[in-house]
């Protein structure tokens, strides 16, 4: 299966220790979706064309979802299958 990468708006929290928590994530069509828990914060390779970005594995509507931030862009983005047309 293809992917598609998608740029999200992200709300995000700065700890004073250091680092940085998404809070929300907002959708094109303008949903809102609030990040229930955060799992994992990693350096890992995304199914789509970045360079080494910062995977967060969340749990966004009860199911593990990834997050990406591209801190050379300072971007977020999301990955979506590609819909082939038959």
């Amino acid at each position: 299966m293809d992917y598609q990468k998608v740029h999200v708006e992200v709300e995000v929290k700065f700890l004073k220790e250091g680092g940085m928590r998404p809070v929300w994530i907002k959708w094109e069509d303008g949903r809102k979706f609030f990040i229930e828990q955060i799992k994992y914060i990693e350096r890992a390779s995304a199914r789509t064309g970045s360079v080494l970005p910062v995977r967060y594995t969340l749990m966004l509507g009860g199911r593990e979802k990834f997050l990406y931030y591209e801190p050379e862009d300072m971007r977020w983005f999301v990955e979506t299958p590609i819909q082939k047309v038959r």
